[in-house]
């Protein structure tokens, strides 16, 4: 049997499997084990399985190492803590080896060889065990440092049920907090959570494996040991106030003597209190009184949005005289004044601020955002999800700007400040980058030389501009650094670095990177966030303009995208050349000067005969103080009256005709020509009025009539 035709098999039925659960255990006569049961020790190792088949075999895709957006099944052939030599083989005689590194503690797994195919497929059972499963008791924050698979009994306080049928919910204690994700009854079944009578608030003891999906900590099927009834339940666990302020109240059901309030911010203040008394009936002799407690919140004339807590509490004597307490809080989250929107440099200037840009680069925790002014790293930590973002991507942004090694950033990892991340147009994945800074040693001293005897802030921080090297990379301990020529005071490091960037294969060769220069770590390393990596030495790289002509000749509501260089500006308008033809960019959302690089794109538009962007497309200057390099222009004097026949781009024209002032109009009339040119924009001179002249510039539209040729004028020559 073909392992491909197993596998096909297996995906089509799975196994006789319903999702990943399991069967009963199988003796079979087509395939035998050495043992059924491998053991490895705690501080790690290895453990060898003989496999003897007579048809091919292969480890079942059914361990469950997590769940999908859906909450299914997430399903693998081994768990993460587990690695083998092999998982299928031909039939015959075959060693498998597993391996497992340390562990402070024990876990265990059944895995499942498959056999046959079809209706006479069938199953070999294996477990792996690793040290002593005993549960190891342990804080939240141990939990989350220790080993998945591994036992812990941990002990918190109920916060956020989510699922009341298999029971999942939140556990939190001083150290932090995990996810519990199944929850056993009495005896030991799971869908029945609900008859535990668990609630948030209570004190509760659990016990369970510890597995990791994405960034959540979970303990799996939890067995509960010990429940302790919360002494106050209250009827919300947030509360949103608007930035003017108001009144918030919460119900307080308590059993101990007296609910008592505790704000932890002075802008949360008691407004007022009452008492409902609980009703004793026959089921419930002892009912809960109830407070009624109103709070006042202050406005907040900050621009940063703001967040605190009020606890509630009530405490009792139980029978040794001893004081038992219960706890919960309300988190109370206020809005502010959001800053208008700013460019980068204000931004950084101000603080807090409200920004947008495009993505420029992309790292494994966050992404380069940049506009005309500047450039800063968006920083996710951990929790950054590379696959949502992509070059080119337009972001918009509120937070603070904060640092980090001498490296600007924002923070945005949902903490307080951070409360927009909008994206306001999809990157196509490519972006012209401006040209970048070579860096020598020099260069390379200089930055090193700027953070010497400083302290990281946002004043101290380097520019997150666009830099080009040539080194070697080389081994440094536990990282890869990459080292100029006879340079070894400092050099540059890859901030975490995507896995599309294979540097560990250019060890020792001779490579060229370009990307952003991030920060300054340990005060001699240079990081950053890579773009391009090529072996050898390259160039700096030339920018390449669009060829324009293909963008006048696409069909109107085009979507269009373009690196041209500015060549005149208008109150309403800017007009662009790639140096043979032009394109028109009707009121951009950026302001642009002559001889800006720039990117642009939006739609394509046609008003009255001339071809040009819809209203305000989005532009960004990539580099200023380029040289602008005209066509030759297009002489219309013979063909005057023709040139309006058909929509026209940005055209750069000349003709020769008699310069006109009339009134607030200036005209250029050609000989034996019905239409006229509308002399707008540009260098206009009344000094040539009555006089012929050649005029030279670029096609701006015409009248509903089309009588005029609008034109923003470049050169004026009297003939």
């Amino acid at each position: 049997m073909k392992l491909n035709k197993l596998f096909i098999a297996l995906a089509a039925g799975l196994f006789a499997f319903v999702a990943c659960e399991k069967e009963g255990a199988t003796s079979l006569d087509v395939i035998q084990l050495d043992k059924t049961y491998l053991s490895i020790p705690a501080e790690g190792g290895d453990a060898v399985l003989t496999i003897n088949a007579k048809e091919s075999w292969a480890f079942a895709k059914d361990v469950v190492i997590g769940k999908d957006d859906n909450k299914k099944d997430i399903c693998d052939f081994l768990p993460g803590w587990l690695t083998a030599s092999t998982l299928s083989g031909e039939a015959g005689e075959t060693k498998v080896t597993f391996h497992a590194d340390a562990i402070d503690g024990g876990r265990e797994q059944e895995l499942h060889i498959l056999v046959g195919e079809g209706e006479n497929q069938k199953i070999q059972f294996l477990v792996i065990r690793q040290g002593d499963l005993a549960p190891v008791k342990a804080t939240c924050a141990e939990v989350i440092a220790g080993a998945d698979g591994k036992s812990f009994t941990v002990t918190g306080i109920v916060t956020n049920i989510e699922n009341t049928l298999y029971g999942n919910w939140w556990l939190e204690d001083e150290t932090g907090k995990i996810y519990i994700y199944g929850t056993l009854d009495k005896e030991g079944k799971t869908k029945n959570f609900s008859s535990l009578g668990i609630e948030n608030g209570d004190k509760i003891t659990v016990q369970g494996p510890k597995t990791t999906y994405g960034d959540k900590i979970e303990l799996v099927d939890v067995t509960v040991i010990e429940l302790v009834k919360s002494l106050v339940k209250i009827d919300l666990e947030q509360v949103e106030m608007p930035k003017e302020g108001g009144e918030f109240t919460v119900k307080a059901a308590y059993k101990g003597n007296g609910v008592y309030v505790n704000p932890d911010v002075d802008w949360i203040a008691l407004s007022s209190m009452s008492y409902i008394n609980g009703i004793p009936t026959k089921l419930e002799p002892n009912p809960a009184d109830t407070a009624v407690i109103s709070f006042h919140v202050l406005s907040n004339e900050a621009v940063i949005p703001r967040s605190g807590i009020v606890e509630f509490s009530s405490s009792t004597i139980d029978e040794d005289k001893k004081v038992i307490s219960s706890s919960m809080e309300v988190v109370v989250k206020q809005g502010a004044n959001a800053p208008d929107l700013m460019t980068i440099a204000d931004g950084i200037k101000a603080g807090y601020a409200h920004v947008k840009g495009r993505i420029m680069a992309i790292c494994n925790s966050g992404y380069i955002l940049a506009d005309e002014t500047g450039a800063f790293l968006a920083y996710y930590g951990a929790k950054f999800q590379a696959a949502n973002y992509k070059i080119g991507d337009e972001i918009e942004i509120i937070d603070e700007f904060t640092h980090y090694n001498f490296g600007l950033q924002m923070s945005c990892d949902k903490k307080d400040g951070f409360i927009l991340e909008q994206k306001l147009s999809e990157g196509s994945g490519t972006v012209t980058y401006p040209t970048p800074r070579v860096m020598d040693k020099d260069a390379l001293a200089a930055y090193v030389a700027f953070v010497k005897d400083k302290t990281s802030s946002v004043a101290n921080c380097i520019t997150t501009e666009y830099i080009q090297l040539t080194g070697t990379p080389k081994k440094s301990g536990n990282y890869t650094n990459i080292y100029l020529d006879g340079y070894t005071d400092a050099d540059f490091s890859a901030y975490q670095l995507p896995a599309s960037f294979d540097l560990a294969s250019m060890l020792d060769k001779k490579v060229t990177i370009r990307g952003y220069a991030q920060s300054v770590s340990s005060k001699k390393h240079l990081n950053i966030v890579f773009t391009e990596m090529i072996e050898g030495e390259a160039e700096v790289p030339a920018i390449e303009y669009t060829d324009l002509s293909t963008i006048n000749a696409l069909p109107k509501n085009s979507e269009f995208s373009l690196t041209a260089v500015v060549a005149a500006v208008k109150s309403d308008a800017a007009i662009v050349t790639d140096g043979k033809a032009c394109f028109y960019l009707y009121k951009p959302a950026t302001a642009v000067e002559v001889g800006d690089i720039v990117t642009a794109s939006g739609k394509i538009s046609i008003y009255n005969g001339l071809i040009e962007s819809a209203q305000a497309p989005t532009v960004t200057v990539v580099e200023k103080g380029a040289e602008v390099i005209l066509p030759e222009p297009q002489d219309i004097t013979s063909t005057f009256d023709a040139f309006l026949a058909s929509d026209k781009p940005a055209t750069y024209f000349c003709a020769t005709g008699q310069y006109v002032v009339d009134g607030t109009y200036t005209n250029l009339v050609v000989e034996g020509a019905a239409k006229k040119g509308s002399l707008r924009d540009g260098k206009l001179d009344a000094s040539f009025d009555g006089k012929n002249v050649k005029v030279t510039g670029f096609f701006t539209g015409s009248d509903k009539n089309r009588s005029f040729i609008y034109t923003y004028v470049t050169d004026i020559e009297a003939l």
